[in-house]
């Protein structure tokens, strides 16, 4: 067995130990398991995707179905906290900002995630209807929504909105620049509209 045969295996074992106690793969790109970098390392199998075998496939596929899904890792990670929290009350029914918000953007969701998010119990609306919808939208106000849309993944993954000026969310396959955009709203807050302001101000409380 050659060393990087030896190094995929070390890898394995540890996402074999975190995916049996989490269930899933989905972690951050700085997470530690017994020392162990997996989450640079799964990161590194990611991005290697394309010429990973197809037993090393197979192995990381049987860990987590989505551990290398076609949308950004951040979205699956916020899945699977919104997930934890139904689970904790199976008796109520989905909630939270972030599930909200994927109920108002489901027409840019990929069929999978529409079929995870209604494996949570979540009602979604038509997704032709809500493309439709979006479209009519000014540019400046969908720029908006996909601002707010990204706070508020950032907030349900981290539990708070101090993000560093250079922080860069991804939000259904585009970037956003968070830690901008949150400081100039600060600035600006005054010039708002009403709704906006009070959608702002929202995310603080």
């Amino acid at each position: 067995m050659g060393p990087r045969q030896q190094a995929f295996d070390r890898g394995l074992a540890h996402a074999t130990a975190h995916a049996a106690h989490h269930g899933h793969l989905a972690v951050p790109v700085d997470h530690l398991h017994d020392d162990f970098p997996l989450g640079r390392w799964l990161a590194t199998q990611r991005t290697r995707a394309h010429d990973l075998t197809a037993e090393r496939t197979a192995a990381l596929t049987a860990l987590d179905p989505w551990w290398n899904p076609p949308w950004p890792i951040t979205w699956q990670r916020a899945y699977h906290a919104a997930r934890r929290q139904t689970e904790q009350d199976a008796a109520a029914a989905p909630a939270g900002e972030w599930l909200t918000a994927q109920r108002q953007r489901v027409g840019r969701l990929h069929p999978e995630q529409r079929r995870l998010l209604e494996n949570l119990g979540l009602d979604l609306p038509d997704a032709a209807a809500s493309r439709a919808k979006n479209s009519l939208l000014p540019a400046r106000e969908r720029a908006f929504e996909r601002a707010l849309a990204a706070a508020r993944a950032f907030r349900q993954r981290e539990g708070h909105l101090h993000v560093p000026q250079r922080h860069i969310e991804e939000i259904d396959g585009e970037q956003v620049r968070l830690g901008q955009w949150l400081s100039n709203l600060r600035r600006r807050r005054s010039s708002l509209t009403t709704p906006n302001k009070r959608r702002f101000l929202d995310l603080w409380e």
